[in-house]
């Protein structure tokens, strides 16, 4: 291998992934819909009853992989923004279909087995009886859940590497949180629902992370990484709040998605 000796200029311009999280019913749904050529994954029960886009409704773990599958194996283009809605409910699966991996390996032959028999009948997720990997002591059982999530990751950018769409978005939910600052305040945070170091992982993966909210009747995507919001990117335009949609008289919603994908 030779050492590097030219400048190179940037691969990229617009974010390859990014996500965006807000508050649930903030109208994330809404304005990713006027995306144009776009399909959204939409895991969210009755989430996309109320717009109008190319949705495919996704009701198990079973029925994404499925979907991403053919993505993946699609003799051509299948759209031009992939967009997950929402990976907060992907991160509820994901400890669903850890337990069902662990379960599978030596350390977890007698995990929800009936009469804790080893490689017994198993307990499904839907018994009340069932247990999560998260349950198990010391932490131990999130690495599976989290491996899940890892791997949806890695298909998202096999996805887009492969040529099948030419972004991703993912959308999540917050959550709220008090945190202690150096002097000893406690101040309030909005934090992306997910799990544990799921959020670290995605946060630090995607290309620009960005928090969106509305005023008045405007909607806003914020990129500035500031104590109380979790925000920022690789982009050098996606830089502070960016105007995104904008109610007009009619109540319809116009969109300005140019100010984030910029024309290449």
């Amino acid at each position: 291998m030779e050492l590097v000796t030219e400048i190179r200029e940037p691969k990229y311009i617009n974010p390859r992934i990014q996500l965006i999280y807000s508050v649930p019913k903030a109208g994330k749904s809404t304005i990713i819909s006027k995306l144009e050529n776009h399909l959204i994954l939409e895991l969210e029960p009755g989430g996309g009853d109320f717009i109008s886009g190319r949705i495919q409704d996704i009701k198990t773990p079973a029925d994404f992989n499925n979907i991403i599958n053919k993505i993946k194996n699609s003799n051509e283009k299948v759209c031009e923004y992939l967009i997950i809605d929402t990976v907060t409910k992907l991160d509820e699966w994901a400890e669903i279909v850890g337990t069902y991996n662990y379960m599978k390996k030596p350390q977890g032959k007698k995990f929800n087995r009936e009469g804790e028999e080893p490689n017994g009948i198993m307990i499904q997720h839907t018994d009340k009886r069932f247990e999560t990997v998260h349950e198990l002591g010391q932490g131990y059982g999130y690495q599976y859940s989290r491996g899940v999530m890892t791997d949806w990751y890695d298909d998202f950018l096999e996805i887009i590497d492969l040529e099948k769409v030419s972004y991703i978005i993912l959308l999540a939910h917050v959550k709220d949180k008090s945190v202690e600052t150096r002097s000893g305040d406690v101040v309030d945070q909005i934090d992306i629902n997910l799990t544990g170091k799921v959020k670290s992982i995605y946060a630090s993966r995607v290309d620009a992370l960005g928090h969106f909210y509305r005023e008045n009747k405007q909607g806003f995507i914020n990129y500035n990484n500031e104590f109380k919001v979790l925000c920022g990117g690789r982009c050098p335009h996606l830089n502070g709040s960016i105007l995104i949609s904008e109610k007009q008289p009619d109540n319809s919603i116009k969109t300005f998605w140019e100010n984030i994908y910029l024309n290449k």
